[in-house]
């Protein structure tokens, strides 16, 4: 094991040497006295539809706004959620349905403070769970399934809007 090690360490050397030089830079990292971070957390998240929509709505605060939301906030995001009846994944052989496919999509925009958009963006993700002859043990399924989706799709929508504000910096800062 400690052979292996010491192989590794020249190639691990040559690997972020060359990382260095090709212009790689964090998407999270500061620009200056600023971060992509520090623009995530000035946008404020608009109230999102149904129980999947508050799920959404809160995976995405932690995400964005982790230390709690900033006074004033510059941007709005707002989202509309489509999500399609479960699909019918596994039958059995007495024809009853054994799994599920749950399905999410977000549809999102992102205002500034005049109300102009100048963000537009999807995210989706899909998941399944197991139908059991305990109704309690179905529906736990089912919510779980919802929470990874939803949790999925607002790493998603962090990603790409962060993606947006490290563009934008990119294009100011020349």
């Amino acid at each position: 094991m400690t052979r292996r090690i010491v192989l590794a360490l020249p190639l691990l050397a040559l690997v972020a040497t060359g990382l260095g030089g090709c212009g790689f830079e964090p998407l999270y990292g500061r620009f200056g006295d600023v971060s992509i971070a520090d623009d995530l957390a000035q946008i404020r998240i608009q109230p999102i539809a149904n129980r999947s929509g508050q799920i959404l709505r809160n995976h995405l605060i932690d995400g964005l706004q982790p230390r709690g939301e900033s006074q004033p906030t510059t941007y709005t995001l707002a989202i509309e959620l489509i999500e399609p009846q479960p699909q019918d994944l596994g039958i059995s052989r007495t024809e009853s349905v054994v799994r599920y496919g749950y399905v999410a999509q977000a549809n999102c925009r992102l205002l500034d403070a005049s109300g102009r958009e100048i963000w537009r963006g999807r995210a989706a993700s899909s998941t399944s769970y197991e139908v059991t002859n305990s109704q309690f043990a179905t529906l736990a399924g089912l919510n779980n399934a919802r929470d990874r989706v939803m949790e999925e799709i607002s790493i998603d929508v962090k990603a790409q809007l962060a993606a947006l504000f490290r563009a934008r910096r990119a294009v100011r800062n020349g």
